[in-house]
């Protein structure tokens, strides 16, 4: 019982000096302090990527959103794309955001029309909610403009790809009212326009 007891209270000392340490070594009572300024949505964010980033070891599958696209009845496949891509600039001009770009790139040498598989990009941007960004922090040039990918898998399995904006949105100090309801309104126009896309059909 005494070696127990002694056990414990090794252990424990351990504890303390450890905790002390990294206080002193990574600051963590300015960290704590810092932690305490972010966005309620801040950690969540974190923990879901890291989440992601720990059960794959792949970065990027942390930072990314998407969905399985249906081939509706009827259709080829090359034609439920077209549909798709239909679907997502309407959805994109409701939101605001005009098609910026688009690309359609080979994999194994072919085009997807040309019996490769199907990879292509898509970009949309609002100049006017950029502006207000870009002066908010310049580093937000990095992210712009927004993107759709399409990725065609081996299988013929067809996926539609965005960045998960939750991290940009929630991730830092919480956004003005202003630009929290500006970067809500282009999350919310991304995810639809994929949604939509998806399923080949505007509701």
């Amino acid at each position: 019982m005494k070696f127990l007891k002694n056990l414990f209270t090794f252990v424990g000392a351990v504890v303390v000096l450890g905790f002390i340490f990294a206080f002193v070594k990574f600051d963590l009572g300015t960290r704590i302090a810092q932690v305490s300024k972010l966005d309620p949505g801040a950690l969540p964010a974190y923990m879901d990527m890291f989440g992601k980033v720990l059960e794959t070891g792949d970065p990027a599958k942390g930072m990314v959103r998407k969905v399985k696209m249906v081939i509706p009845e009827g259709m080829t496949k090359e034609e439920a794309f077209e549909n798709a891509l239909e679907i997502a600039d309407a959805v994109a001009e409701e939101h605001g955001l005009a098609l910026v770009d688009s690309k359609t790139m080979p994999r194994g040498g072919k085009l997807f029309k040309d019996g490769g598989l199907l990879t292509h990009i898509r970009s949309y941007c609002s100049p006017t909610i950029a502006d207000k960004f870009l002066n908010h922090s310049r580093e937000f040039i990095a992210f712009m403009p927004c993107r759709i990918g399409f990725i065609e898998e081996p299988n013929g399995d067809i996926y539609i790809y965005t960045m998960s904006m939750e991290l940009l949105i929630n991730g830092g100090y919480p956004l003005s009212e202003e630009l929290l309801e500006l970067a809500n309104e282009v999350r919310s126009g991304m995810y639809e326009m994929m949604d939509k896309a998806a399923k080949g059909e505007e509701e």
